[in-house]
């Protein structure tokens, strides 16, 4: 059973409003190591249940006023620390879900046969744009390689927006194409 002391209303005003330190101490001293466990039971780390503990303790003295709102504090704590911790759960989850799709995609983004495949694919899509009219090659080299936007390769080719458009539709067109005559 977790023993977490309330402040009564006169502690919370001398802490809120006096900003008692000796007060304060004596409420995180009272209550830190009840915090902690509760956290652990939660996170199982208890590096991470102290750090949570500290951080909640810390937030009730900088409510400062604000404090004196609060009108029953230990479930306000208590809430604190569970969402503390749950916050860190969900955070971990996030990092070791990103950190093993990262992984698996480097380990096959490595394989010799990956690379093999890559550059073969690259070729082919460097030969299909080199079999397209010279007008549609440029727009789409401006659009898709040198990463212009519509209206500067349209600016730089001295052509009309809907025309670099149109160019780019019939070279993804004719590139489709030709890849897919390949397979």
């Amino acid at each position: 059973m977790l023993d977490i002391q309330e402040l009564s209303t006169e502690e919370k005003q001398m802490i809120a409003i006096g900003r008692d330190e000796r007060i304060f101490k004596k409420f995180f001293i009272q209550n830190f190591d009840g915090l902690k466990l509760y956290a652990f039971s939660f996170i199982k780390d208890e590096d991470l249940a102290q750090d949570i503990s500290c951080q909640i303790l810390w937030k009730i003295w900088n409510l400062q006023e604000r404090l004196l709102e609060i009108e029953l504090l230990v479930p306000y704590i208590l809430r604190a620390v569970k969402n503390g911790c749950l916050n860190q759960i969900r955070k971990k989850s996030i990092e070791y879900s990103l950190h093993d799709m990262a992984h698996d995609n480097f380990i096959d983004d490595i394989s010799p046969e990956s690379l093999l495949i890559s550059k073969e694919k690259i070729a082919e899509i460097e030969h299909s744009i080199s079999l397209l009219p010279a007008k549609t090659k440029q727009a789409f080299l401006l659009v898709k390689d040198e990463q212009l936007s519509y209206k500067q390769a349209a600016a730089k080719m001295g052509i009309a927006i809907n025309t670099v458009d149109r160019h780019l539709q019939i070279a993804l067109k004719k590139i489709y194409a030709q890849l897919k005559q390949k397979k």
